[in-house]
């Protein structure tokens, strides 16, 4: 019997205006930094392991006004002791270098809780505003698949080198690296490409909630890996 661990809980991270949540309803978090503390305090005093950040580049579709995720993490990082935060990162805009620099630093700076989230992007009008290429569904998972792989070299590695079909690097070298544990990679999607992509290079994989026979189809890809899965769900 493989190990059973505990039940653990996350929040998503109202930085954004309406929590993203396609609604009429009138939403009752804000996306302001003092709420956001308060709620982060709340949260860890409550148990909660892990919060989970949000980007959005463009204002618009239910996401009016937004805070950047890994400048925000931090913030609730400095105003938490054991919370953990995970910072969601989009190809595209970031390179792996850079969010790799970023997340190394803010690992000496709070230790061993932060962490990321890869998101491959669905918004292609956010993307076309900002003049970042569009790639077909496939491609963004492989885009996204080489981030990480480009993540972990450059973390674990002193002379990083890379030729892949989005990122290349050669000899490169990241000092200081993050602290151990290495921060977490999470993932999410729920195409039969990001389970697969997962359950190759991901830590964690985020789907969204379903029907109970809906979740175990999905757990069992993960399983090949014994990849945790963490089933998401964004309330009002």
């Amino acid at each position: 019997m493989p190990e059973q661990k505990p039940l653990q809980f996350a929040y998503w991270v109202p930085n954004v205006s309406g929590g993203l949540v396609i609604s009429q309803i009138e939403q009752r978090t804000h996306w302001g930094a003092d709420y956001n503390r308060e709620l982060a305090k709340i949260a860890e005093k409550a148990g909660f392991d892990y919060a989970l950040t949000q980007i959005r580049f463009t204002a618009g579709y239910g996401a009016d006004n937004q805070h950047e995720s890994v400048t925000f993490s931090q913030d609730l990082l400095s105003h938490t002791s054991k919370l953990k935060v995970i910072a969601a990162l989009l190809p595209g805009p970031w390179n792996p270098v850079l969010a790799a620099k970023q997340i190394a630093t803010i690992s000496h700076l709070y230790g061993p809780r932060i962490a990321v989230n890869i998101v491959s992007g669905w918004f292609r009008g956010e993307f076309k505003a900002i003049g970042e290429p569009w790639l077909d569904h496939e491609e963004r998972y492989l885009r996204s698949e080489e981030f990480i792989r480009c993540l972990r070299g450059i973390w674990h590695e002193d002379n990083f080198t890379f030729a892949g079909d989005f990122y290349r690097f050669r000899d490169y070298a990241l000092k200081p690296k993050p602290l151990s544990p290495l921060p977490e990679i999470f993932q999410g999607g729920s195409s039969r490409a990001a389970r697969d992509m997962a359950a190759r290079v991901s830590d964690w994989y985020f789907t969204n909630g379903n029907t109970p026979e809906g979740c175990g189809s999905r757990w069992r890809i993960s399983e090949r890996k014994r990849l945790p899965t963490v089933i998401m769900s964004k309330s009002v």
